[in-house]
């Protein structure tokens, strides 16, 4: 009995705390060989969205401008649109869209910088971060629904409700553990 008291518990911990969460994957490729001081210099930022179908997304990457000069950026062959705002500090937001969404792996972008470096060596030019908004927005196939009239219950009735059926059960729960 206590395993099924401790699911229960657990179920109703899981279902109130659950989020939706978003998985998305970026990876950023650097180009290879011998760079040399004046050239432009490509780096890919490939994404895979682990299943999930999106009509946008973005990704913040900086660079050291000590070494790099932003040229521009051009769309791979994931969303149709891909655009890049460039921040202070060394700083780009990449920003993708396609109106029919995207699903999969492949490359999101090309991000052409011009390599300043006065001398020979080696550091991290380049990473990727979260710019932490706005969220990926997943591709709906369905219309938004309108709506409905109420009967006179509300969300915080129904939440108070789920919550009085939660003690109910724990209640329950606790006499039949003590009584073990």
């Amino acid at each position: 009995m206590k395993k099924v008291f401790s699911f229960v518990i657990s179920f109703f911990v899981f279902f109130f705390l659950a989020q939706a969460s978003y998985a998305i994957t970026f990876d950023l490729i650097a180009p290879s060989g011998t760079l040399t001081s004046g050239q432009d210099v490509k780096f890919t930022v490939n994404i895979d969205t682990e299943g999930k179908s999106y009509t946008s997304t973005q990704i913040g990457m900086t660079y050291d401008t000590k070494y790099l000069e932003y040229v521009s950026v051009t769309t791979g062959n994931t969303f149709t649109t891909v655009s890049a705002d460039p921040q202070s500090g060394g700083k780009l937001v990449l920003s993708a869209s396609s109106t029919s969404g995207f699903s999969g792996t492949g490359t999101f972008a090309y991000v052409t910088f011009k390599l300043i470096a006065t001398g020979a060596g080696s550091t991290q030019l380049c990473a990727l971060y979260n710019p932490e908004t706005p969220t990926p927005t997943p591709v709906s196939n369905t219309p938004a629904p309108t709506a409905l009239p109420t009967s006179g219950v509300n969300g915080s009735s129904a939440e108070v409700a789920l919550g009085l059926v939660f003690l109910a059960l724990a209640g329950t729960g606790l006499v039949v553990y003590k009584n073990l």
